[in-house]
């Protein structure tokens, strides 16, 4: 027996809990508020098909993940399901270009916690603050409370997320309700569709964005109750009420607009007005939902990638100095440290040389996007190839299919030429990134020749049952060595 570096939770998360942490990281107030205009512009009243579709589409993605989860639930989440399956140098290329994508992401956000609250104060109080100071001091807050504990960050992450549903929920009830127009099931059929196909094409993307981050609970499982169990009902369930909220407030926004594309296409941000027509000055909640929206997301998000970092590095596919773990709160302090310290500070940068916050929430956003929808679609890839999942004809081929059919629209809307810069750049930047995540994984692998071995060998079915299930469990635990050559881990070479 050897022994390994384990995160250690006050008590483990409930099924509640990494569901509400992955509801919160997908922020549907926040998600909803930017997306939906970007959406109608491109199909008009078909906003709620095309999110209907989106869903369907994501749904099949979310089946993919959720069968790895259940076989192989691990902190390691997509990059450990590709690497069981691939090999050593495509799971390390899959982490880092995780950890590169969950970075912009990141310091996406933390421009838009900065930016909103700047945003808010001015078209509420007409009070003039600087995105710059705000975006830090929150930042430094949310750091400090993902580090104080995964049990207290995933429950502010919860609580963040159900006063923003309920937001959405109130202003869209009051929206049908008390409609400008008599409601139509139209939206909600493909004849609604405006632009036809090429509007489709433009709108579906946005579409799927608003349902990026799904894959949160996966890298809890270390930290959760019965994860073979919980983790992929948190996925599956996280998207299906995350798919119903946005229909209803999608139909509900359209209703709300009198059922008329053209006053939905001079909206900015169409439910901050339909905000301020039925709540009045109680509208300064919508804008506080956008608030908890985006810092529900950033706590989970963080607990998303530094769990990610931290079993990366504790099967040494990175340093394994980022495998520290807190005495006092049992997170992973480097792994959670360093990547938040890189986010605030590529937010700085880009945010500055920037027009606009919100223009640079864009950039980081898109480009970070971009990887992560490709591993999306390997996960479904890695579904076919896995000889160890017993599955059905229809889950282990035709679905995983669809699966990959429905990446490629977003993908090819972010990758395609012709895009105006700095746009027409970022195919090119995801590219040099995965060379150099290839090189630096070929040069892993070449160097601890056992590295392969040791993906997916922390999960927790191979810690022993105290140490996985009970509150105060120890930083270190014990894994068979079989699952692993324990001189390589030890050995100077794998210090790297």
């Amino acid at each position: 027996m050897t022994t390994v570096p384990q995160l250690r939770p006050r008590k483990p998360l409930t099924a509640f809990a990494i569901a509400g942490s992955t509801m919160a990281q997908i922020a549907p107030a926040f998600s909803f508020y930017l997306g939906m205009a970007v959406i109608t512009q491109g199909v008009g009243l078909g906003a709620p098909f095309t999110i209907l579709l989106a869903a369907i589409a994501m749904f099949i993605v979310g089946l993919s993940v959720a069968a790895f989860a259940q076989r192989h639930p691990s902190n390691g989440s997509l990059v450990t399901f590709l690497g069981i399956t691939f090999g050593g140098v495509l799971g390390t290329t899959t982490a880092v270009l995780f950890s590169a994508a969950y970075i912009l992401l990141l310091a996406s956000v933390m421009l838009a916690i900065g930016g909103w609250v700047s945003f808010s104060l001015q078209t509420f109080y007409n009070l003039s603050v600087p995105w710059v100071p705000l975006t830090i001091v929150l930042a430094f807050l949310c750091w400090l409370l993902t580090l104080s504990g995964v049990n207290r960050s995933t429950a502010v992450a919860t609580a963040s997320m159900l006063i923003e549903v309920a937001v959405l929920l109130v202003v869209s009830l009051l929206s049908l309700l008390r409609p400008p127009a008599p409601p139509s099931l139209t939206p909600l059929l493909p004849s609604a569709l405006e632009n036809g196909l090429s509007g489709l094409g433009q709108a579906f993307p946005l579409a799927i964005f608003l349902f990026i981050g799904f894959e949160n609970s996966v890298a809890l499982a270390e930290e959760s109750e019965h994860p073979q169990r919980n983790i992929p009902r948190a996925v599956m369930l996280s998207l299906a009420l995350m798919a119903v909220l946005y229909l209803f407030v999608s139909y509900a926004t359209v209703t709300g607009f009198g059922n008329s594309a053209s006053h939905l296409a001079q909206s900015t941000i169409p439910f901050i007005d339909l905000a301020q027509r039925y709540l009045g000055p109680l509208a300064i909640l919508a804008a506080l939902a956008g608030f908890t929206s985006i810092a529900g997301t950033m706590l989970a998000g963080t607990n998303n990638l530094s769990r990610v970092i931290f079993n990366s590095a504790r099967e040494r596919l990175f340093p394994y100095a980022l495998a520290q773990v807190s005495e006092r709160f049992g997170t992973p302090t480097l792994a959670l440290t360093l990547p938040f310290a890189l986010a605030l500070v590529l937010a700085l940068v880009v945010g500055l040389a920037s027009s606009d916050w919100l223009t640079a929430f864009g950039y980081l956003s898109t480009l970070g996007t971009i990887p992560l929808i490709f591993i999306y679609g390997a996960v479904n890839v890695a579904l076919i190839f896995n000889p160890g999942l017993a599955l059905s004809p229809l889950r282990r081929y035709l679905l995983p299919l669809l699966g990959i059919a429905s990446i490629v629209v977003p993908l090819w809307a972010l990758l395609q030429p012709g895009q105006q810069p700095p746009y027409n750049f970022f195919p090119w930047i995801t590219l040099a990134l995965l060379i150099v995540a290839l090189l630096y994984s070929w040069w892993r692998v070449r160097s601890d020749p056992a590295l392969p071995e040791r993906i997916g060998a922390f999960g927790p079915e191979h810690l022993t049952a105290a140490d996985a299930t009970q509150p105060g469990r120890s930083a270190e635990s014990t894994v068979p060595e079989g699952k692993f050559d324990a001189a390589a881990i030890d050995s100077p070479e794998s210090q790297v």
